[in-house]
C-alpha cells in the first residue's frame, strides 16, 4: 500500500500505542506465517489499519504474548495468542495490494526499472497465488480492476482529479464494506472507504508531483494545474483544499461506524494522524529538501 494511513504517535496513550504496535507486530508475523518469511517485508501502516478497524468493527478481542521478533530476534514483542480473521483479511490485501502496485510501476517504469521489479514479481506472483487459494479471490478481482480502469485513465490523459481518483476510491469502498454484515454499518463502512482511498490516492499524486514533472508520469495534479519545473509553489494550498475535502468526507463516515474496541487509536490515525501526514507531505517535506539543498 502506500503507508500514508499512520498514527500520531505523540498524542497516543502509552497503553494505545502499545496495542497498535502489538497489532503491528502480529500482522507482520501473520504475512509471515501466511506468505512466508519475505512477505513480512510489505508491513505497511495501511494494512495494518485494515486490520484494526476490522477487528473493531468484528468486536474482536485479542489476547496477546510475547514472542520473539522473527525479522529481529533480539526484540520481543507482543503477538496476537488466538487465531484472528481480520489479521488473515490484512494479511491478504497485504499480498494482493503489493502484486498490483508493483504491476503498476512495472507498466510506468522505465525499461531499467522494469528489468529490477521483475525479479520481485516472481514473489509477489506467489504470494498472489496463495491468497488465492486461501479463498481472497474477491481480494485479488478488486485490485485487479482497480489497476485496469486505473491505466485506461492513464492512457488517455485524464485530467480530471475525481476521476483519476475513482478506482482507488471504488477498490477501498468494496474492501471496507466486506467488514460487516449489517446492510446499515456495510454502507457506512463503503463510503468510509470511498473517501479513505480518495484521500490515500490525493496523497500519493500530491507526493509525486516533482518526480512526475521530471519522469513525465501520469499525475492528475500536474495535468490539472499545467505544473511544470518551475511551478509556483503556492498551488500546493489549493492541492491542500482538494485533499481536505476528501479527508473531511471520511471523517463524517468514520462517525457513524459501529465501533466495539480501539475507538482512541482510530480516531487518533483518521484525525490526528491524517492531518499531521498531510502537512508533511504538502508543506513539510518540501521545507526539508529546499533546507538540505542550500546545505549543499
Amino acid at each position: 500500500m502506500f503507508g500514508y494511513i499512520r498514527p500520531q504517535k505523540p498524542e497516543m496513550l502509552i497503553k494505545d500505542f502499545d496495542a497498535y504496535k502489538a497489532a503491528y507486530c502480529s500482522l507482520c508475523r501473520q504475512l509471515g506465517k501466511s506468505y512466508g518469511f519475505a512477505a513480512s517485508l510489505i508491513l505497511s501502516y495501511d494494512s495494518t489499519f485494515f486490520a484494526i478497524l476490522s477487528m473493531s468493527v468484528k468486536g474482536e478481542c485479542n489476547s496477546y504474548k510475547k514472542g520473539r521478533c522473527k525479522v529481529n530476534p533480539t526484540k520481543k514483542c507482543d503477538y496476537c495468542s488466538t487465531r484472528s480473521i481480520s489479521l488473515e483479511n490484512a494479511a491478504a490485501l497485504s499480498a494482493a495490494a503489493f502484486y498490483y502496485k508493483l504491476e503498476d510501476e512495472i507498466a510506468d517504469g522505465s525499461l531499467l526499472r522494469r528489468i529490477l521489479l521483475k525479479p520481485v514479481r516472481l514473489f509477489a506472483g506467489r504470494w498472489r497465488k496463495k491468497l488465492i487459494k486461501y479463498g481472497y479471490r474477491s481480494y485479488d478481482l478488486i485490485f485487479e480492476n482497480m489497476l485496469k480502469e486505473q491505466l485506461a485513465l492513464e492512457s488517455e490523459g485524464c485530467k480530471s482529479i475525481d476521476r483519476a481518483a475513482e478506482p482507488t476510491a471504488k477498490a477501498l469502498s468494496q474492501l471496507a464494506g466486506m467488514l460487516s454484515d449489517d446492510e446499515a454499518q456495510r454502507r457506512v463502512l463503503e463510503s468510509f472507504g470511498y473517501y479513505l482511498g480518495k484521500w490515500v490516492y490525493l496523497m500519493d499524486a500530491a507526493d509525486d508531483i516533482n518526480d512526475d514533472i521530471k519522469s513525465g508520469c501520469f499525475n492528475p495534479f500536474v495535468l490539472y494545474f499545467s505544473l511544470d519545473e518551475n511551478y509556483d509553489r503556492n498551488i500546493l494550498k489549493q492541492i491542500n483544499g482538494i485533499i481536505n475535502e476528501a479527508a473531511s468526507m471520511l471523517l463524517n463516515a468514520y462517525n457513524l461506524i459501529e465501533l466495539k474496541g480501539n475507538q482512541r487509536i482510530l480516531e487518533n490515525i483518521v484525525t490526528l494522524g491524517i492531518s499531521s501526514m498531510q502537512k508533511y507531505v504538502l508543506f513539510d517535506k518540501r521545507t526539508e529538501k529546499s533546507k538540505n539543498k542550500n546545505k549543499i
